[in-house]
């Protein structure tokens, strides 16, 4: 457990705790996520965050509610003495600091936000917001310089628990001394910011019909998907990969369309199956790959062409394989699908 909050703070109650943890007669706070009861304090599907400090990202939901005056506080939480997070997330962490210690949080508001942007919705903010998603993201993985602080946790779930636990008893110093952990991040940085430069300097094709809300990107090298959501320009995606073997396709819809957003509306949403089975018409399983797509409720489902695999932990990408469509053929069944009415 953890409770880290001023005691004169109605929040000053609640404690951290693994999702699931008996011993409590009360529904948790559930942060960045929707537990079945009691409050809320989260932009996914479902939520039940107060009109009033509704916001696109749950650290910005949850800063709203740190702002908020104290009766108002405790209304919301009525008799509420534990929170919980089930799955672990940059924007996460950043919601429960503002819970936990809101005097750390407000401090670094900007900071804070970039960088549940950047986990949240991959795309490129600022250095410092892409470092920290890292940071925290890669926390525990082998070469991490604190992983020695996990080395005895067992399962998932106790991990989450764990890397939260340590996050905001160390926020201060992942914040402000970033460079202290540059090896979670500082390769893949210069990854995304060759690329982003590279793009900009005219190695990507970008198409965009803004009456289906379709951006169609070309490359002939692979994408870091935060660069390719950082430049499509649209919440759909189709990205062309001109490779030495041929065409690799695949398309996703950002995960904004599937977050309740305060500020924008992506398109809505359609079940890509259909315009699989169009595509597997035009282009029967070969060479061990077929088209594919996911349901809608995945948070980032994909159409493409490749072997079968779940997209589990997470996954936004699949091994692709080399289609005999051409990329017009397989960008006009995409506008198509989406120009024609849903029955």
């Amino acid at each position: 457990m953890i409770s880290s909050t001023p005691q004169g703070s109605p929040a000053s109650k609640l404690a951290l705790v693994e999702p699931g943890s008996t011993g409590s007669q009360t529904s948790p706070l559930s942060v960045d996520g929707v537990a079945a009861a009691g409050p809320n304090l989260s932009q996914r599907p479902g939520n039940r965050t107060p009109l009033a400090w509704r916001a696109d990202l749950s650290a910005a939901i949850a800063l709203r509610f740190a702002r908020a005056c104290p009766d108002e506080q405790r209304a919301f939480l009525a008799n509420t003495d534990h929170v919980v997070d089930g799955h672990y997330t940059t924007d996460g962490f950043a919601a429960l600091l503002a819970v936990l210690r809101p005097d750390v949080a407000c401090r670094y508001e900007d900071i804070l936000l970039s960088a549940a942007g950047v986990g949240c919705f991959g795309v490129w903010h600022t250095w410092r917001g892409f470092a920290i998603d890292r940071i925290v993201q890669h926390l525990a993985r082998p070469g991490s310089p604190v992983a020695g602080a996990f080395r005895s946790v067992t399962n998932e779930q106790q991990l989450t628990l764990a890397r939260y636990q340590w996050l905001l008893e160390n926020a201060e110093s992942v914040i402000e001394n970033t460079g202290g952990y540059r090896d979670l991040y500082e390769a893949e940085m210069s990854t995304v910011q060759q690329e982003i430069d590279s793009a900009l300097r005219g190695a990507i094709q970008r198409d965009i019909r803004c009456d289906v809300g379709l951006s169609t990107v070309t490359t002939t090298t692979p994408l870091h998907r935060i660069t390719l959501d950082t430049l499509a320009g649209a919440f759909r995606v189709l990205h062309v990969h001109d490779s030495a073997a041929g065409f690799l396709y695949c398309y996703h819809d950002r995960i904004e369309s599937w977050c309740e957003l305060l500020t924008t509306r992506p398109p809505q949403r359609r079940d890509l199956r259909p315009l699989r089975d169009a595509l597997r018409r035009r282009e029967p399983e070969h060479d061990g790959a077929s088209w594919h797509a996911d349901p809608p409720d995945t948070p980032t489902p994909q159409l493409y062409f490749g072997p079968w695999c779940e997209p589990a932990g997470g996954q936004t990408t699949r091994e692709l394989r080399p289609s005999r469509l051409q990329p017009a053929h397989v960008a006009a069944a995409v506008v198509t699908f989406f120009a024609t009415p849903i029955r």
